[in-house]
């Protein structure tokens, strides 16, 4: 008896052509993952983090990114959990709203990074550990006030309905903003304190790998400045 073929059917190839996009896109993610968090010490190159920050709108959550990091710890040298801590910072600000929301269920995992290279004598112990610090200190901020955005650009009015234009809630959160703040200042200190003018200047690719990081934290404090500085008048008033 002959055996009879079916041809595939326009939703079995629609079902194979889905699966291979989906596929393509996660070889995407993980190779722009690993050329972003390279143990090279030269700055991000920002084409690969675009790319991880368009398959977090892709996908409207950060799964893939911290499934990436489960597979490939940022442990591994100081230089790679130094550009994850970059990467991750660029994620949040930038990334779908919805990577925050992941990334509340792995601050232990970045408490435990920062705790691993805390007593390194050189290189980038202590800038991780206070980078660490820094991106736990965003993640509680936005657990505790979901209502601001990554990047924390708010308007003066948004601003007021976040706060209920309460006065001890005006308080409260301008208490939180200056704690923001002093981990982006010790993080400023522990990079410049860092820099070797032989060495690391803003002139090589190893100044530039260290300085790069506060392009993001001068745009975080930039924000904050103004918000305590309106808080202030309120409470004033």
């Amino acid at each position: 008896m002959t055996s009879i073929r079916r041809k595939p059917t326009v939703l079995g190839n629609r079902r194979n052509t889905v699966e291979q996009e989906r596929e393509q896109f996660h070889r995407n993610q993980e190779a722009s993952f690993r050329k972003a968090i390279s143990d090279e010490e030269i700055p991000l190159k920002m084409k690969h983090v675009r790319n991880l920050i368009i398959g977090t709108h892709t996908d409207k959550n950060a799964s893939i990114f911290w499934g990436l990091v489960a597979l490939s710890p940022p442990l591994h040298t100081d230089i790679t959990a130094w550009k994850f801590c970059h990467t991750l910072h660029l994620l949040l600000r930038d990334g779908h709203p919805n990577v925050i929301r992941d990334s509340l269920q792995h601050i232990g995992r970045l408490k435990s990074l920062g705790e691993h290279y805390q007593h390194l004598p050189v290189g980038y112990g202590v800038l991780i550990l206070r980078y660490c610090s820094l991106l736990v200190c965003k993640l509680n901020f936005h657990q505790h006030y979901p209502k601001f955005p990554g990047s924390l650009q708010v308007t003066p009015e948004e601003l007021e309905a976040i706060a209920e234009n309460e006065v001890n809630n005006y308080f409260e959160m301008a208490v939180e903003m200056l704690e923001y703040m002093e981990c982006i200042l010790k993080l400023y200190e522990a990079v410049f304190v860092s820099m070797d003018p032989g060495r690391a200047n803003s002139m090589t690719k190893m100044g530039q790998c260290r300085l790069f990081p506060l392009i993001p934290c001068i745009q975080d404090s930039s924000c904050l400045y103004d918000f305590i500085v309106r808080i202030l008048f309120k409470l004033h008033k």
